[in-house]
């Protein structure tokens, strides 16, 4: 029993020794991050306040439009996003305004002219090849 217990004792002291050994190694290699000039990786990248984006200035035909994302949320609104700018069912930005929002795509008017702009556009002409 008494060469357990020392043997434990030895045990312990060399373990403490390495480990303190170990962490004064260790210790001029702190790693420091410098946030100088980054963008906070927390803050979302699109939100509601950023609605206006310089996408929809300008905008004549529902050609240079671009339906980039949708989300489709029936209890809570669906949001669309166009030509960078974020907008809900009824908003208005420039020229365009959101009338109805689908799952696959948005009806819009543009200078009082209706338009409906699916987010993924079919290729017209080209045959499906496998």
């Amino acid at each position: 029993m008494q060469k357990k217990r020392s043997f434990l004792w030895i045990l312990w002291l060399a373990f403490g020794m390495i480990l303190s050994c170990t962490s004064m190694l260790f210790a001029g290699d702190l790693v420091q991050y410098n946030p100088h000039g980054k963008r906070d990786p927390f803050t979302p990248l699109v939100t509601m306040t950023m609605r206006e984006a310089p996408g929809l200035v300008g905008v004549e035909t529902a050609e240079e439009l671009t339906v980039e994302g949708i989300v489709y949320d029936l209890k809570k609104g669906s949001i669309v996003i166009i030509n960078g700018s974020v907008l809900r069912e009824g908003d208005e930005l420039g020229a365009v305004k959101v009338l109805k929002i689908k799952s696959k795509g948005v009806l819009v008017t543009i200078n009082g002219v209706e338009a409906y702009k699916e987010m993924y556009q079919s290729e017209q002409g080209q045959e499906k090849t496998l």
